[in-house]
């Protein structure tokens, strides 16, 4: 069995904010990527429902996540995508079974 761990948070937008929420987005990208643990860390659009996104995101251990959520630049984009969202951010940490 993996020690990563894996993230999936989902991000609903309002109609008409997907260009906001890329806006918002696209500064913590590079930071978080750069952060000590982070393995992978990418932002997808879905192509059917263009103000809908999700995080996708592998960490080297549960301390690096942790170290990730108490970031300065996490808080400005989840500060940031608050007013551009119908609904609070969908945050799942997954373990892998096989």
């Amino acid at each position: 069995m993996s020690t990563d761990i894996h993230v999936v948070a989902v991000v609903d937008g309002k109609p008409g904010s997907a260009e906001a929420i890329v806006d918002v987005v696209a500064p913590c990208i590079a930071a978080t990527r750069r952060e000590q643990g982070c393995l992978s860390y990418t932002f997808h659009q879905d192509k059917e429902r263009p103000d809908s996104f999700m995080f996708i995101e592998t960490w080297a251990s549960e301390d690096a996540l942790e170290r990730h959520a108490q970031s300065a630049h996490l808080k400005v984009l989840v500060d940031g995508l608050a007013p551009q969202t119908s609904r609070p951010l969908e945050v799942s940490v997954l373990q892998t079974l096989f």
